[in-house]
C-alpha cells in the first residue's frame, strides 16, 4: 500500500473506524482483511479424517458417515475448508448479514489455502458455479456471498465461472428447520438457467457455497445439475457445521 493510500485510509478511519468483523476490535487503517490477528488465529480447519462423500469428520478415512450410508447424496464428493464455529462463524455472519464485503477476500483466501493443500479438489474441473439466492433475498442483501467466493476462487485457479442455477422458490430459512424439513423445504427450489443448459451438459462442475450443515442445499443443487447432464459435481464450502 503506497503512502498516499495509507494517509487516505487513516483519515477515513478517524471518521469510520475499521473494526474486526468477528470481535469488533479496532483495526489499523492499513488492515486489508477486516480481521484482527487474534480472531484469525482462532479459525480452525476441518479436521481429518473426513467422510469421503460429504466431508464430515469421521473416525475412519475409508468409512462413509452414517448419513451418507443411509442416504447417498447426489454430489460426488464435498469438501469444507474450516469448521463453522467461533470467530469464523461471526465473520461469515458479518459478511452475509452486515454487508461487510471487505471480508470476502480474507474468507476466499481460507478456501484457496485449503485447495493448495488438496489439489484433487480442482483436478479435471471444467467450470465453477455457486448456490444462488432467490431474487427477493438477493434484492434485500444486494449481493450473493457464495458468488463472491466463487469468482475469487475461479480467478485464482484460472477456471471459468458461470451463474448456472437460479432459485425459483422463496423458501424458509434453513437455519430454523430440522434435517428432514430442510430437505422438503428445498424440493424443486432450484433449476438450471435456460441460457446455461449447454454449459452444464457433459461438464465436471465445482459447486461453491459458504457453509455446509446438513448438505441439503448443496444436495438439491447437485441433483438439478446432474439431471441437467453434468458428469460430476464436487462441492466446496468455506465452513462445515457439525
Amino acid at each position: 500500500m503506497n503512502a498516499i493510500n495509507v494517509i487516505a485510509r487513516s483519515l477515513v478511519n478517524l471518521v469510520y473506524p475499521l473494526r474486526c468483523g468477528s470481535c469488533a476490535r479496532p483495526l489499523e487503517a492499513t488492515n486489508e482483511t477486516g480481521v484482527c490477528t487474534t480472531c484469525a488465529s482462532f479459525i480452525n480447519t476441518n479436521p481429518k479424517p473426513n467422510c469421503p462423500s460429504c466431508g464430515r469428520p469421521v473416525d475412519n478415512i475409508y468409512r462413509l458417515c452414517g448419513e451418507c450410508r443411509k442416504s447417498p447424496p447426489y454430489f460426488d464428493c464435498a469438501y469444507s475448508a474450516c469448521l463453522y464455529e467461533g470467530a469464523l462463524k461471526e465473520l461469515i455472519h458479518s459478511f452475509k448479514y452486515k454487508n461487510y464485503r471487505m471480508l470476502g477476500t480474507f474468507l476466499a483466501s481460507l478456501i484457496l489455502d485449503f485447495i493448495k493443500n488438496n489439489r484433487n479438489i480442482i483436478e479435471c474441473i471444467d467450470m465453477i458455479t455457486f448456490v444462488p439466492l432467490h431474487s427477493k433475498k438477493l434484492h434485500e442483501r444486494s449481493f450473493n456471498q457464495s458468488e463472491i467466493l466463487a469468482l475469487k476462487i475461479a480467478r485464482a485457479c484460472n477456471l471459468p465461472a458461470h451463474s448456472c442455477l437460479e432459485k425459483t422458490s422463496h423458501t424458509k430459512n434453513q437455519n430454523d428447520l430440522t434435517r428432514q424439513e430442510r430437505l422438503k423445504n428445498l424440493t424443486d427450489a432450484f433449476r438450471i438457467k435456460a441460457s446455461s443448459a449447454h454449459l452444464v451438459r457433459g461438464r465436471r462442475i465445482l459447486l461453491i457455497d459458504d457453509v455446509m450443515t446438513t448438505g441439503a442445499t448443496l444436495n438439491e443443487c447437485s441433483r438439478v445439475l446432474k439431471n441437467g447432464g453434468a458428469l460430476e459435481v464436487r462441492c466446496l464450502t468455506l465452513a462445515r457445521g457439525i
